[in-house]
């Protein structure tokens, strides 16, 4: 055998352990992260799709009937901004005296309300000190949440009586069609347990405020904010068909205008909802008094389903808090209601 022959036969076996050291280190490469992805990793920290995914026991059982009557009220804060609460946004922040925070906690506690939806709080720090301030005169919230996003001070909020047993909220809801934008302050949706099996799914809102510099790029981006809050309210119906559902918010807008009209539309017919319409003791539906245009509005509303609405009938109790401390507390007006 010639010396060039045994050199390539040399280099041939050499070859030959090569791939075969190669095949072996993929296949341990290959198999190692199966092993890996099927050990148990950390829950996630939020949730960010569109379309709840729920586990069986939320889709699998049986709504109770209407039971006792429970409150819900909704009130816009303006500006509940706390020192202490950490800046999510480079505006300047106008902190909210003592006075007017007393003022939002008289509101509140004059209602005496179980749920209580929120609009404009500061954020957890804000939370906090409401609720040891509505603690003060007997009113106790064992359970809250607050939707906090980057970009934006103003947060939405829940304070409940009752467990909130799943939390369905959204920051950064992205919108419907045009360029990639997000909802100003994201969706709150919780889901409330009551001690008598009852469920109530909580959702808020609170949409583009009107611009005097370019009022119609406004009415623009609410419209498209009131299409994702029609659209998490479709999916949340087809999730839970038999769900009652309450959305409160802040429109900025009033009842005649097209952005609230897709909410009373639906995108579906079982997702349409009914609005609310509480009076004050003068007979009065408005919430706030719109300076720019020189009029009384009700952009705070209260909508329901119609698992909500048959519930409570056409004669449920429903109301507006008014006199001087509400007037101290905000430049809105509270709204509550009497659930089933």
């Amino acid at each position: 055998m010639s010396t060039r022959l045994q050199k390539l036969m040399k280099r041939s076996d050499l070859l030959l352990i090569f791939l075969l050291f190669l095949t072996s280190f993929l296949l341990y490469s290959y198999l190692a992260p199966s092993e890996q992805k099927a050990q148990p990793g950390p829950a996630p920290q939020a949730l960010v799709a569109s379309e709840p995914v729920l586990p069986t026991e939320y889709t699998k059982f049986a709504v109770p009937e209407a039971g006792p009557p429970i409150r819900f009220l909704m009130l816009n804060v303006q500006n509940y901004f706390l020192q202490v609460d950490q800046p999510r946004s480079p505006h300047q922040k106008k902190i909210k005296s003592v006075q007017e925070r007393e003022a939002v906690a008289e509101v509140i506690a004059s209602a005496r309300p179980e749920l209580v939806g929120l609009v404009e709080m500061g954020g957890r720090a804000a939370l906090q000190d409401l609720s040891a301030r509505l603690t003060s005169r007997g009113l106790h919230y064992p359970y809250s949440l607050v939707l906090e996003r980057w970009g934006e001070d103003r947060a939405l909020a829940i304070l409940s009586r009752y467990p909130i047993v799943k939390n369905f909220s959204i920051a950064d809801f992205m919108l419907e069609g045009g360029t990639a934008r997000c909802m100003l302050r994201g969706i709150l949706d919780v889901l409330i347990h009551l001690p008598d099996g009852r469920y109530f799914r909580i959702m808020g809102a609170h949409l583009k405020s009107k611009r005097a510099d370019d009022p119609i790029a406004a009415d623009i981006q609410r419209n498209r904010e009131a299409r994702a809050v029609a659209t998490h309210v479709m999916n949340a119906t087809r999730s839970m068909p038999q769900m009652p559902i309450l959305v409160y918010g802040d429109w900025n807008a009033g009842p005649d205008e097209s952005s609230l009209a897709i909410l009373t539309q639906g995108k579906t017919r079982s997702s349409a909802l009914r609005r609310l319409v509480p009076r004050d003791d003068r007979g009065e539906s408005w919430t706030i008094y719109y300076e720019n245009g020189n009029q009384y509005s009700a952009y705070d509303q209260i909508y329901v389903n119609s698992v909500l609405s048959r519930r409570m009938g056409r004669k449920a109790a429903m109301g507006i808090v008014s006199g001087e401390e509400a007037q101290k507390a905000s430049d809105h007006r509270a709204l509550w209601c009497e659930i089933r």
